[in-house]
């Protein structure tokens, strides 16, 4: 990977950087080499398997890269909270992985940790529950005849746990040779620099972060400000200190940006992925920090598509670009509306789902030979450009007829003193699969959930009409950004929760109407 990089001067001094530590480019073969010591010290075998907890800090990034650099494998895990303060004690981890990794500062010193002595920032601890190599690695390149830090490696893997946005994660595992031809398509796409100066306040152990984020400005050499739990006031901070002029960020987040700041300020690119962003949001934000494009990808597929910067803002307001290099996209079905399931077959994706054993597991998913089923709704243009509407998983059928809830979102946001909405299927109605509208309300708003369901019937069809409407003071979070759809639900089942603002809810006839 190293050999990638530009090799100018000013690329190499460019740094990587979480306000606290910082690290050139320049520095980092002496980094790998110390940090390459150090696991021959402890007899770690390239064949070994780690997992990896990895946050937005200078310490996991290293460690991240050298990994990459060296073709172990390794699982990305968010770091643990409250990590044990006994080294070498269980946790809880796939089977497969011998070790664990933990980044951080463990020196007694109040100094910063020297990245020259790994000890000082690594801690390497021995999973308990470890189950061995199973089919060895090592015997596979034996097999085929390679050794086995070559790139053809078959050893060289990362694991990445899907979100959870819909259920229970899942192990998808990626090479690390399509890992980084997906992350030069998103270097490409988007038009990045070693100019630039990327600030990335997205988790780097998702696919978002790390694939279309990280590596992307790696390989182009920019310099990284990595942004580890990120909120308004410590984004605006970081942004004063470091001045970037190219941000990665999730829809939220940037309705968070709207709100919060007061003053305009130009940025050459902002890219939004992991979620539908609002037009009215994406015009009222390309006004204000200029231009906005969308990026459309997976755990398993990486980065799908991509608007590029050029692009006109009818086109990037609509849609999210046309597909990458080495990927097609299709739809499932020929509907007369143009809208069905988005199939993706990329050249890049992963190669399946492992249990915790590390054995492949297939749950009907296809394997890299076949197309990816996305779950994802969407059309395809005339040019190509492709428009992704929401969730399959998000749609129902009432009185015979489809109801997308992105729709039933979209509508309900227009009602004002509305701030944002999450539209979700529950229980059943007279209609059929019953419809269940959250909202949280805009600031000094009071407009009551008997209101809102009233308008409700002045913009959006009969059958597509919630059957519950509820308050709340905000919404629940994924690591990645996203809304926790299943927490949600489950707060409303118990009746309580720091989110809900009431524990009743619109259902009743209003003026007459069912």
């Amino acid at each position: 990977m190293l050999e990638s990089l530009p090799s100018s001067t000013k690329a190499q001094k460019n740094v990587l950087t979480d306000g606290q530590l910082t690290c050139t480019y320049q520095e980092l073969p002496e980094v790998f080499e110390a940090l390459q010591q150090y696991f021959d010290q402890r007899g770690i075998s390239i064949t070994d398997c780690f997992a990896l907890e990895c946050d937005n800090t200078v310490s996991s990034a290293l460690v991240l890269l050298y990994l990459l650099e060296r073709g172990y494998r390794f699982l990305l895990l968010p770091q643990e909270v409250n990590p044990p303060q006994v080294l070498g004690s269980k946790q809880s981890l796939p089977r497969f992985c011998r070790y664990k990794i933990r980044t951080g500062s463990f020196t007694d010193k109040p100094k910063a940790p020297n990245f020259r002595y790994p000890e000082q920032f690594v801690d390497i601890v021995e999973n308990e529950d470890w189950i061995g190599d199973g089919p060895s690695a090592t015997a596979e390149c034996d097999r085929i005849g390679i050794n086995p830090i070559q790139e053809n490696n078959p050893s060289r893997k990362l694991y990445i746990r899907t979100s959870g946005s819909t259920g229970k994660p899942k192990i998808a595992v990626h090479s690390h040779d399509k890992l980084l031809r997906n992350a030069l398509n998103c270097l490409q796409r988007l038009g990045l620099k070693q100019d630039d100066r990327i600030a990335i306040p997205v988790p780097i152990y998702h696919m978002y972060g790390l694939g279309a984020a990280f590596l992307p400005g790696v390989m182009a050499g920019a310099s990284i400000d990595l942004q580890k739990n990120s909120n308004l006031l410590k984004y605006m901070q970081r942004e004063r200190d470091f001045n970037p002029n190219v941000a990665f960020m999730t829809p939220m987040f940037c309705e968070t940006l709207l709100k919060g700041r007061k003053t305009s300020r130009k940025y050459n690119l902002t890219v939004v992925a992991g979620d539908r962003i609002r037009e009215d949001t994406f015009v009222r934000f390309e006004s204000r920090f200029g231009s906005l494009v969308s990026l459309y990808g997976s755990t398993e597929m990486g980065a799908m598509a991509a608007s590029s910067p050029d692009q006109p803002q009818e086109v990037r307001l609509k849609t999210v670009g046309k597909p990458m290099s080495g990927v097609k996209i299709t739809l499932a079905k020929d509907n007369t509306d143009g809208v069905s399931e988005l199939w993706c077959h990329h050249d890049y994706g992963f190669e399946g789902y492992v249990d915790q054993d590390g054995k492949p597991i297939s749950q009907g998913i296809q394997t890299q030979t076949d197309w990816f089923g996305t779950k994802d709704l969407g059309r395809i243009w005339s040019d190509g450009h492709l428009e992704v509407i929401g969730r399959c998983d998000y749609s129902v059928n009432r009185n015979g007829l489809l109801v997308l809830l992105a729709d039933v979102e979209r509508g309900i946001e227009t009602i004002e003193g509305i701030d944002s909405v999450v539209v979700v299927s529950q229980g059943e109605s007279q209609r059929g699969k019953g419809i269940v509208a959250y909202c949280v309300l805009a600031k000094d708003s009071n407009i009551p959930e008997p209101d809102i369901r009233a308008a409700c019937f002045d913009i959006l069809p009969r059958h597509g009409i919630p059957d519950q409407i509820f308050l709340v003071n905000s919404f629940p979070k994924l690591p990645n950004g996203k809304v926790d759809r299943l927490k949600l639900i489950g707060m409303h089942d118990q009746g309580k929760g720091k989110h809900m603002r009431y524990a009743h809810a619109a259902r009743t006839a209003v003026s007459g109407q069912p």
